[in-house]
């Protein structure tokens, strides 16, 4: 009976659960072509082999959200199972087994859809034989098999101890609990490290830049560190100040739509900040991937032979691609989520006198926010390094290419502007019709 009503439930729950099968079927998908492009390509090196290490590691962070997310969604289900007599261990247990089988099924979708897209591209050319296809996909997938179980171990012993730590009081308020913050002057310590830490980015930037050739690997190396930690924490200082500024109850704070919009930017910091900063490297990640695979297309640039660049150029642009459609896929789907919890806010908003056009603008800002807030700290490394950066490539690379890297993070930044009007376009129809349909109801109601 219990398993039943699990599954049941489960299934009215979908829309939940689609952000968790979407998130991990393209992430393994590019995982999937990661390790098909290491089997082939023996010689692709450590940064081909790493790509699934770092395409692991953010998982595990997303899918811990998701996975927090979803205890979130059905903890009062779980709160009526425990009255109803079922032991926490089985519950847990129930709950475990029904992510893992979820998660077995985006594992054989995800593999399945990387093998597609990367034998499309390798198996094309004449020269390569469609005999090694069931001996690359075999092989492949153990390799992903092997990245899902570190995935879903880690999560898993996450979620169970968090499943253990909740009592039936708690999972009954679990879904509306917000994350508080203890001290509210704590993000000064965040605005600190951030601070520091950029500039040490820069300086190795700078490094980069005016050092010799000889000594240039030694930042190289490091500079990885300080853009990570000055990424994380600059959104816990920028979501820690808004808190703050929220607690203070200035004035201001109450004209328009303020208080609306930073009370929903700001119920979850904790949560909202590590997410926004994963975002954020995966934006950069991606930028990265763009630029390095259109340098590596261009005639000019003679590193390689022809057929090592189109290899490698491809396989880049097609990094850049996936992970483009992991940020605005995975963001606009928590705000479809969000914008169907909030049926009842915008019921409330009406009978304070607001019309569906201004509960739709208040929607549409609350949309924008979301989807641009994690290129902030990208746009800011992009300001300051990228023109650096230029003038170096320019010593290096023919004149022909001049400039080349400033062209080129135009470009990506076209490409930006076009899935963002793509995807608010297509999250703003989508809300418009959970709009109405929350004001059907209530019209419905006053019929009554």
């Amino acid at each position: 009976m219990y398993l039943k009503l699990s599954i049941r439930n489960a299934r009215r729950s979908f829309i939940n659960y689609l952000l968790y099968v979407v998130t991990m079927i393209v992430l393994l998908a590019v995982i999937e072509v990661s390790n098909c492009i290491t089997i082939i390509g023996k010689s692709a090196g450590f940064q081909v082999i790493s790509l699934p290490l770092l395409i692991a590691v953010i998982q595990i962070v997303l899918v811990g959200y998701i996975d927090l997310f979803l205890l979130k969604q059905r903890a009062k289900e779980f709160a009526n199972y425990l009255l109803l007599g079922m032991e926490k261990k089985r519950l847990t247990r129930l709950f475990l087994c029904e992510v893992l089988l979820i998660g077995f099924c985006c594992y054989l979708a995800g593999t399945t859809i990387g093998f597609t897209v990367y034998g499309f591209w390798y198996f094309r050319d004449p020269l390569h034989e469609m005999k090694q296809c069931g001996f690359l996909y075999g092989k492949s997938m153990l390799y992903t098999f092997l990245f899902f179980c570190f995935i879903e171990t880690v999560c898993s012993f996450r979620l169970r101890r968090r499943l253990n730590k909740l009592q039936i009081r708690e999972l009954m308020y679990e879904k509306n609990r917000n994350q508080g913050v203890k001290n509210i002057g704590n993000y000064k310590k965040w605005g600190f490290i951030f601070s520091l830490c950029f500039i040490c980015l820069i300086g190795c930037v700078c490094c980069i830049v005016f050092l010799p050739g000889v000594y240039i690997v030694y930042p190289v190396s490091v500079v990885a560190i300080p853009l990570l930690i000055a990424v994380f924490a600059f959104y816990k200082w920028v979501f820690g100040c808004l808190y703050a500024h929220r607690r203070m109850k200035s004035v201001r704070i109450y004209q328009k739509d303020r208080l609306y919009i930073l009370a929903n930017v700001t119920s979850n910091i904790k949560t909202t900040a590590m997410i926004n900063a994963v975002f954020c490297i995966c934006f950069l990640f991606s930028g990265c991937s763009f630029v390095t695979g259109m340098l590596m297309l261009q005639p000019e640039f003679q590193l390689f032979d022809t057929a090592m660049r189109q290899w490698m150029g491809t396989s880049q642009i097609s990094i850049c691609i996936v992970f483009l459609v992991i940020y605005f896929s995975i963001l606009s789907l928590q705000q479809m989520i969000e914008v169907r919890e909030n049926s009842k806010s915008n019921q409330i908003m009406r009978c304070m006198g607001k019309s569906n056009k201004q509960i739709e603008r208040l929607v549409y800002k609350q949309i924008a926010i979301k989807l641009t807030s994690p290129m902030i700290m990208a746009l800011l490394i992009i300001l300051f390094c990228i023109p650096l950066l230029n003038g170096k490539m320019n010593l290096v690379l023919p004149a022909s290419l001049n400039h080349i890297l400033l062209k080129l993070t135009g470009e990506f930044g076209v490409y930006i502007i076009i899935f963002y009007i793509c995807y608010f376009g297509v999250i703003s129809a989508m809300s418009r019709r959970y709009i109405n349909a929350s004001a059907g109801k209530k019209e419905h109601l006053v019929k009554l």
